[in-house]
């Protein structure tokens, strides 16, 4: 039994060994293994910095991030450390879904809802992920015949969490959130405050005034078929509950006086 316990004990330590070992060759194919996913399934040019991997712990990280598509309108991401948890002790070679990963210091620029629009059959599936987490994120939407007049909002995310998700676009998370506190800048500098938990969100600032504006919302769906559409008719439906509930309040004091 002695002999036995040393040999499984020595088995392990050179197991863990060879993990760290492994896990620092495997950092630079890990970086460009990304790349090529990335690419084939947003169909944009990605870059990587650097990567490190810790097949012991279950974890790995990315940093300086960027990825660029230019098809009909533009969409550049950026993100400073991109923080992915995957089976630990070397399980990551049969289970490779991240379970979750973290987003530090990003941001996603984008021209026109043309730059979601991705080809039918793009070189490689979406990628997925189990859970996603973004901390000082921004994401600048440009002038876009979606919305008319707004020639550019700036969306300021200071905390963002959703569930598993697939990321077949830059905004697929949105359909799994399940909560976030960020802040809107629009033009005319109006600044609106955005809190959503537990299927209630909330406006402040700007036209909704300092006390928050409540709505009860629960996100649809996500049709797979045509993702940038619904993008759009989800936020008009989220701007226009807002406007009414906001209206009801208004109203209801003119009465009240």
């Amino acid at each position: 039994m002695a002999r036995i316990g040393l040999g499984l004990a020595v088995f392990a330590a050179a197991y863990l060994v060879i993990l760290v070992i492994v896990g620092w060759i495997a950092a630079g194919i890990v970086a460009d293994k990304i790349q090529a996913r990335l690419a084939g399934s947003l169909d944009a040019e990605v870059r990587v910095g650097g990567a490190e991997v810790g097949l012991i712990s279950g974890g790995a990280r990315v940093t300086d991030l960027h990825l660029e598509r230019r098809k009909v309108d533009s969409l550049e991401l950026d993100i400073e450390r991109l923080e992915v948890d995957i089976a630990p002790l070397g399980w990551v070679l049969f289970d490779r879904e991240p379970r979750r990963v973290k987003v530090k210091g990003g941001r996603l620029a984008i021209s026109g809802a043309g730059a979601l629009v991705l080809p039918p059959r793009p070189k490689q599936p979406p990628v997925r992920v189990g859970a996603l987490e973004i901390e000082h994120g921004v994401i600048d939407l440009m002038a876009t015949g979606y919305w008319p007049g707004l020639a550019r909002m700036v969306i300021t995310i200071e905390h963002a969490r959703a569930g598993a998700t697939t990321l077949r676009t830059g905004l697929s998370w949105l359909f799994t959130l399940e909560h976030l506190v960020a802040r809107v800048d629009l033009p005319a500098n109006i600044t609106v405050r955005i809190a959503f938990q537990d299927g209630a969100l909330s406006a402040s600032g700007g036209f909704f005034g300092q006390t928050p504006v409540t709505i009860p919302f629960r996100l649809p769906k996500l049709d797979d078929r045509d993702e940038v559409t619904q993008l759009v008719a989800l936020g008009k439906e989220l701007g226009k509950q807002l406007a009414i509930e906001r209206a009801k309040r208004w109203l209801g004091s003119q009465l009240a006086k």
